[in-house]
């Protein structure tokens, strides 16, 4: 014997607001940290031996190897690499938990983002 099953409606409650992307935001934070690197690496390198120069300055700064001497160091990282990470954690950590971000974007800032 079929058991039968008493149907039921259910009331949907207004749904909340969906908070998306307008367009494209760049990071302030982020860019922030790459100032630095690119700063050092026109000074030392652009000014001394051109776009070769640049570019070895810019793997210096992010990985810490240096090409002239071939040896690896720390003191580049924390040229290029240190504040960037540090420019991602501002990011992250004060543009994201404390609503920074999202007061620019209701503010209509446009591109922009801490």
């Amino acid at each position: 014997m079929a058991v039968k099953r008493a149907t039921r409606t259910v009331y949907r409650t207004v749904k909340a607001k969906r908070r998306g992307k307008k367009g494209l935001t760049v990071p302030i934070a982020v860019l922030a940290g790459f100032a630095p690197m690119l700063s050092y690496a026109y000074s030392v390198g652009w000014k001394q031996d051109g776009f070769k120069g640049f570019s070895t300055q810019l793997v210096y700064t992010t990985t810490g190897y240096d090409a002239y001497s071939k040896k690896w160091s720390m003191d580049g990282l924390k040229i290029g690499l240190v504040p960037i990470a540090a420019g991602v954690l501002v990011h992250k950590m004060i543009g994201g938990k404390l609503g920074v971000n999202r007061a620019l974007a209701n503010a209509g800032v446009p591109f922009l983002r801490l």
